[in-house]
């Protein structure tokens, strides 16, 4: 069987959202709240959680974890490169056979939607080689010359948003690809992506304080009280349901 690491990186500072990584969420903090979805993902073989903060690896304690330490100077942004960050925290964890970066500013991504992911990886691997998550765009679009980019609004028949193309929008919670790719390309996917469209209500990315405010309130609204009922844009593509 197949050895799937999930990794979580948390690092210290956090610029527009304070101590973004350790804001309650749930039963627990944001980081705590990501483990706990991955624990319980049954094709996850371990979790890491790479931090330059002691007191994050401290909290990551109480969880069935690996922790590894991050030098300070790859937790900088922007003046490290993304793939200088990918490759030392790479080069960090135990050998394997798959790698998921997991994000906990995605904090709604349910166990089922991660399991999905994996499984869909593993059956696409021979035609793609890493695999994205993504919302799906459909919508009249602008640019910053006040110009329409995907539509004419003066044409004689107004084009509806389901009729127009169809793009698709990294949103950050998902990205896999085999341990050997990784380390050779050193980003988040390679060449020949599978694009893997997450539920709405999921994929939800924290950036500011609003986005916190909207993915907390989506949690406690849906989420907390069972009332979301997961797997249907899994079942809409043939993916498989548990």
């Amino acid at each position: 069987m197949l050895k799937v690491t999930a990794i979580i990186v948390a690092k210290k500072v956090s610029t527009r959202v304070p101590n973004k990584n350790m804001l309650p969420f749930g039963n627990s903090t944001l980081l705590g709240h990501k483990i706990s979805q991955l624990l319980q993902c049954d094709n996850v073989t371990e979790v890491v959680v790479g931090s330059d903060s002691d007191d994050i690896l401290d909290f990551c304690k109480q969880f069935n974890v690996i922790t590894v330490k991050r030098p300070d100077h790859v937790c900088v942004e922007p003046m490290v490169k993304h793939n200088e960050m990918i490759e030392n925290m790479i080069s960090l964890i135990p050998p394997t056979d798959v790698v998921m970066w997991s994000h906990c500013t995605n904090p709604n991504i349910q166990p089922l939607t991660y399991y999905n992911a994996i499984n869909k990886f593993l059956c696409l691997e021979k035609e793609y080689d890493s695999l994205i998550s993504v919302d799906k765009v459909q919508e009249h679009l602008w640019d910053n010359n006040f110009t329409p980019t995907n539509y004419n609004p003066w044409d004689t028949d107004h084009t509806l948003a389901r009729d127009l193309p169809v793009l698709w929008k990294q949103n950050g919670a998902i990205f896999i690809q085999t341990y050997e790719n990784i380390k050779n390309n050193g980003y988040f996917f390679g060449s020949s992506p599978f694009l893997f469209e997450t539920p709405i209500l999921e994929s939800g990315d924290i950036d500011t304080k609003e986005d916190f405010f909207m993915c907390q309130t989506l949690h406690k609204k849906f989420f907390e009280l069972g009332l979301y009922s997961p797997g249907y844009l899994a079942r809409k593509n043939g993916l498989i349901i548990t």
